[in-house]
């Protein structure tokens, strides 16, 4: 611990509450604080110290907590999103092409720091599937050594985003995870029940697997 006579430690705090230090990469969709580590809405610690403290205590607790957190977060940002547009004399995302409320969505991951997020809609009109895939996910870096899925903040915020434009209840689950081998992370919006079906295979079979699996 410095002692009262070090100068350099308030130079150091200081450097963290100075928003002049924080660097944003366009390319990969990240923030970092002053010591470059990556940034959301909290420090990486904060997050592996929760993680830590909710599974010891039950080891479904991280991934309720944060369904019930990201659910709501995404609900927010389209309510936000339409009182911003309604104010602009826009129509609102219920009125837009699903296509451009998907840039919106797309974008919001973008400004936060969650990563690169591309939503693929090649198989939302035959078989009710809407496939988002996530490069530089934020969760799956700074929890490297977590054997489970850990992406369920990003996955219940694209439920919340999805139940507000669509105005029906639905499941989004992550079915493929980098840190599993896959070239990204990838998540799946749809009915709940189907997802259900093919729980078993999430993170243990290809994200192409599991996809050919509910459109069979």
């Amino acid at each position: 611990m410095p002692t009262p006579e070090d100068s350099s430690a308030p130079v150091t705090i200081d450097r963290f509450f100075d928003p002049r230090g924080f660097t944003a990469d366009a390319a990969t969709s990240t923030l970092t604080d002053p010591a470059g580590l990556r940034f959301v809405f909290a420090a990486p610690q904060f997050f592996r110290a929760v993680h830590l403290v909710l599974t010891r205590k039950d080891p479904t607790s991280w991934s309720s907590f944060l369904a019930r957190c990201g659910r709501d977060c995404g609900r927010q940002i389209a309510t936000n999103l339409d009182a911003e547009l309604a104010r602009l004399g826009e129509p609102t995302l219920g009125a837009l092409p699903l296509e451009s409320c998907l840039v919106f969505l797309e974008r919001t991951f973008a400004a936060h720091g969650w990563g690169v997020l591309k939503i693929d809609l090649a198989d939302a009109a035959d078989h009710g599937l809407v496939v988002a895939r996530l490069t530089h996910s934020y969760f799956a870096e700074i929890l490297p050594d977590v054997d489970d899925l850990v992406d369920v903040l990003p996955a219940a915020l694209l439920q919340g985003f999805f139940e507000h434009i669509s105005g029906e209840q639905l499941g989004c689950a992550e079915i493929a995870c980098v840190r599993r081998g896959a070239p990204h992370c990838t998540f799946v919006i749809t009915a709940a029940e189907r997802l259900d079906s093919v729980s078993s295979l999430f993170g243990r079979e290809t994200a192409e697997t599991i996809l050919a699996r509910l459109k069979a």
